[in-house]
């Protein structure tokens, strides 16, 4: 939206890790050298530990990409959800080797032979496994047991588990002391003082190829240091959303009042509410940073519950608590003659919006096996405030406009916007599983979960929601003739649904770019030579490994 106005070529102020937007502070340095030293040393655990949107995924992402073919064979597990088997079975699928046993020795012995015939060709083989904190003890152990494969005088494969400050409670657990004695090199990722907090946004305008157009006065950097701690994710949160806000007024320096606004909308303050209330908290807040903070450059802060997820703590809409059908909307004209449909529509209006998005979202949230949303204290914002929960879940949230048949195509549930608006915008609803000729919905309306699909379609705005796990951390912003670890993964996948042929080397050449195009096609996806979120998110129905749930079974 305000990419061509401020004159950059792309945004720069995106959540997706990125290694060309890489900006290495001291701290990230360090953490660097010590994860290359853990591995060139072959001391076979490592562990990275990082509050969250501190950088650890950027950081691993960079490493993997350093790591040149020639010397090291590397792979990278960012769905830890797994049990034992199936996360041998992932290992084994990132290798290359043989994937589809149900016997853990079977696999097992395959990749001891793969490593065994690595380490004859001097080749480190280095296995990540991101948000490591989510892993079951007895996946754990199960890791423990790969390290054993080992020949008399080196490990044969280097495990770096990354992950939050919980992880480091779980490795503390008495039946996995095994496991954590082993751990030979740790670090501990801290945010960034202010004066990398100036550079780390100065980096990443230049690389979207800012030319001048826009820039942050002193006393905005200082805002923005102070409200997000200098925590890299939510320095990003809140510079995208200052330039939008400039965008708004027309603005090309970017004032300390404009990030006092992007604030207020990220905290979802209602405009009616008195500016100064709102930020003599906010300055009281910045006080006690700035008194309990101790000024060292790299030295560990933690973010607080208010900056850590400015999602969860907006202060609540009074018309949260008024039932939507209080607002007497206007049904759709095109409801008339649908007896079926109109019933629909008038029982949604019976239902209070925020908690029927509240419960459709938990209900694709449960198919994936994630924490649900227990408390939100305000109201939930499809797809604003939906997309940061699932953010926090390792989901991304993508829009699809199109048919109800294309959106099934991808086999994974979503929420659809349907046509019935009520005070706070579109009602939506969870679609979970499907039958020959019938949907299973969420909430259940008509005191039925299960809606036919005629009716459903008849309900629907044409805008859909899928909610997926992009769990190789495919780029959706690809240019011809870039050279990305995780364009293998994207090569894979279009090769297993049959439209790649070419070699499987991170390049993303001609014979990927047609791949791609003629996948969209095949698919009734939007062209988008850049891939696009939506053709990653519909390429994983490819991908035997990813542990997705299925739209036909519930």
């Amino acid at each position: 939206m305000y990419t061509k106005y401020f004159g950059f070529n792309e945004k720069p102020f995106t959540l997706t890790p990125n290694p060309r937007f890489i900006y290495l502070s001291k701290n990230h340095k360090e953490s660097f050298a010590h994860l290359l030293y853990g591995i060139n040393n072959h001391y076979g655990f490592i562990e990275l530990i990082g509050e969250v949107g501190t950088g650890k995924t950027t950081v691993l992402r960079t490493l993997l990409s350093q790591l040149g073919d020639e010397h090291y064979r590397s792979a990278l597990i960012f769905n830890p959800c797994l049990s034992g088997v199936e996360l041998l079975r992932s290992i084994n699928h990132e290798f290359g080797l043989n994937s589809n046993s149900e016997f853990a020795n079977e696999l097992l012995a395959d990749l001891n032979r793969f490593l065994l015939d690595e380490n004859s060709r001097g080749t480190t083989v280095v296995l990540v496994i991101d948000e490591a904190q989510n892993l079951r003890p007895e996946v754990l152990e199960q890791l423990r047991l790969i390290s054993n494969l080992e020949t008399e005088n080196d490990k044969l494969i280097q495990i770096i588990l990354a992950g939050q400050p919980e992880l480091e409670e779980l490795l503390a657990r008495p039946e996995l002391r095994q496991l954590n004695q082993r751990i030979a090199v740790r670090y501990r990722l801290k945010s960034m003082s202010m004066d990398e907090t100036r550079a780390y946004i100065r980096r990443r305008m230049e690389v979207a190829g800012e030319t001048g157009g826009v820039s942050f006065n002193p006393y905005a950097i200082r805002w923005i240091y102070l409200y997000t701690r200098g925590v890299p994710r939510m320095i990003n949160i809140l510079c995208d959303r200052a330039l939008l806000v400039a965008y708004g007024d027309e603005k090309r320096r970017i004032s300390s009042g404009i990030v006092t606004r992007a604030i207020k909308e990220i905290l979802n303050v209602p405009q009616r509410r008195n500016l100064k209330l709102v930020f003599s908290a906010a300055v009281a807040a910045a006080l006690i940073v700035l008194v309990s903070m101790p000024w060292k450059t790299g030295v560990e802060s933690r973010p607080t519950a208010a900056t850590s997820n400015p999602v969860a703590k907006p202060v609540s809409h009074k018309a949260a608590d008024v039932p939507s059908n209080k607002l007497q909307p206007a049904l759709p004209q095109a409801a008339a003659g649908q007896p079926a449909v109109l019933n629909l529509e008038k029982e949604l209006l019976a239902l209070d919006q925020n908690t029927t998005h509240l419960q459709a979202f938990n209900a694709i949230l449960s198919r994936w096996n994630v924490a649900t949303v227990k408390v939100l204290k305000s109201r939930l914002t499809i797809p604003e405030a939906a997309t940061e929960l699932a953010s926090n879940r390792n989901l991304r949230l993508t829009e699809i406009r199109g048919t109800l048949g294309e959106v099934i195509h991808a086999n994974i549930p979503f929420l659809i916007e349907t046509r019935v608006a009520g005070g706070h915008g579109k009602y939506i609803l969870a679609v979970t599983s499907i039958s020959a000729d019938a949907a299973t919905v969420s909430p259940a309306l008509s005191g039925r979960s299960s809606i036919p699909l005629k009716d459903l379609e008849a309900l629907t705005s044409g805008t859909c929601y899928l909610i997926w796990n992009n769990f190789h951390q495919i780029p959706d912003n690809i240019s011809v003739g870039d050279r990305r670890y995780e364009i293998r993964a994207l090569q894979q996948l279009l090769k297993s649904a049959g439209n790649y042929s070419g070699p499987i080397d991170g390049v993303y050449g001609a014979a990927s770019l047609e791949a791609v195009r003629t996948f969209q096609k095949e698919n009734s996806i939007p062209a988008d030579d850049s891939v696009g979120a939506q053709t990653v998110a519909y390429l994983y129905g490819f991908d035997k490994s990813a542990s997705s749930p299925d739209l036909k079974k519930n």
